[in-house]
């Protein structure tokens, strides 16, 4: 029986759980829907695209302390749980979004409630499991689970865009959150659960290999992909929040944008998957440069390109590639280059780097835009410059530790 079939054999069904957690969870949600809501709430409150982003900066940052901590307790007292908690405390953040009627500090601060109940439905819950299951297919495990963010994008904007038409933006929180939950949480029960050889804590754990977080943190590489991290996602968050305020800017209508979000949605899947099956057989970070170039060739159109369907679509799927690459990179690299004894706590710590880059993005392309007169070209232009930076700081992490080429030989 080939590796992958008999890894997959064994951890199926937390590989599937994983899945729908991720599709669930807290980013997926936020990510994929905040640029349909902006325009009915800042419509019926007169806020700035601004004000209301600032309120995705508060939810991201606000992972600076919930990421670690999340990490902590995995590690210390299991994923299960934490999973589970994590998705009611979702579905009920975004029923106390749903219920603001005009408040800007009462928005911002439904966001960080938001963040701290939501803490647990995060990727580190869900990629912490495939450790105990997947060895020498870890990087397709992860894709696979990772797709679940795009399967969300593919399903979430007509959904939104759907209920927030015809039964108000109240609603759509409520609906989307609330359905969330109710499709996820059984699975998570019945299935989501770490390998018995794998699962002990403490002195009793059975031990790979692996850097503590104390120890991962003095070491170049950690910093080094922090920064990377933070710059990709920066401008990919940029992006997927922006999407529909780019694409509107250019003269394409509601309808049509949300198709084009939907095949973006697809693209994302394809490219989760891509990329893990990629990251087994090939240097990472080389692969990271491949999907990162898809798009800055998609920014590049549409600073000179007319905006069609045509061009639309080409667009969204070179963005979708890159956006299904983030979090994959950020798992597998984080495996790679410091282990898997220690994971949940140096994910949770290389993960604030996301956090404070999707915080900022939304709100800093919104602004760019309406210091711009609400031209996106200037934001295209910044996106372009870092994610050429971020292809020269994934290079330098340099060749894998010898222990995770011996883990793969296994």
């Amino acid at each position: 029986m080939s590796d992958f079939k008999s890894e997959f054999k064994l951890g199926w069904g937390p590989l599937f759980a994983a899945t729908i957690g991720t599709m669930c969870g807290l980013l997926t949600l936020t990510n994929y829907t905040q640029g349909f809501f902006v325009g009915p709430v800042i419509k019926e409150f007169g806020w700035t695209p601004a004000q209301f982003f600032l309120s995705y900066t508060v939810f991201m940052c606000a992972g600076l302390f919930t990421a670690p901590i999340v990490g902590s307790l995995a590690q210390k007292y299991g994923i299960r749980a934490l999973g589970m908690i994590g998705l009611i405390g979702h579905a009920l953040g975004y029923v106390l979004v749903s219920m603001n009627t005009g408040s800007l500090p009462l928005w911002y601060a439904s966001w960080a409630i938001l963040a701290v109940l939501a803490a647990g439905s995060l990727p580190i819950i869900w990629t912490s499991v495939l450790n105990g299951w997947f060895v020498k297919n870890r990087g397709k495990a992860i894709g696979i689970t990772m797709a679940g963010t795009g399967i969300g994008a593919f399903l979430l904007p007509p959904i939104v865009e759907y209920l927030t038409s015809n039964y108000g933006w109240r609603t759509a929180y409520r609906g989307i959150g609330l359905g969330a939950l109710v499709v996820s949480l059984p699975i998570v029960w019945g299935l989501f659960r770490e390998n018995e050889a794998t699962k002990a804590t403490g002195a009793a754990a059975k031990r790979i290999w692996g850097h503590t977080r104390a120890e991962a943190m003095k070491m170049p590489k950690f910093w080094i992909l922090g920064a990377v991290l933070f710059l990709t996602v920066l401008v990919m968050a940029g992006l997927l929040s922006n999407f529909k305020q780019i694409y509107t800017s250019l003269g394409m209508d509601g309808g049509n944008i949300a198709k084009l979000a939907a095949l973006m949605g697809i693209t994302i899947i394809f490219g989760r998957l891509l990329v893990g099956y990629l990251m087994d057989r090939f240097w990472a970070p080389a692969v990271a440069v491949g999907f990162y170039i898809m798009p800055i060739i998609g920014m590049i159109i549409l600073l000179n390109a007319p905006l069609t369907m045509g061009t639309g679509a080409m667009v969204a799927i070179c963005i979708g590639l890159a956006a299904g690459a983030v979090l994959d990179l950020l798992a597998y690299l984080t495996s790679k280059y410091f282990g898997p004894d220690y994971y949940a706590k140096i994910f949770g710590a290389t993960f604030t780097f996301f956090t404070v880059g999707a915080g900022f993005a939304p709100p800093l392309f919104g602004k760019l835009a309406q210091n711009n007169g609400g031209d996106y070209a200037l934001a295209l232009k910044f996106g372009i410059g870092v994610l050429l930076l971020s292809c020269v700081l994934f290079l330098l992490l340099g060749k894998y530790p010898q222990e995770a080429i011996s883990e793969q030989g296994l």
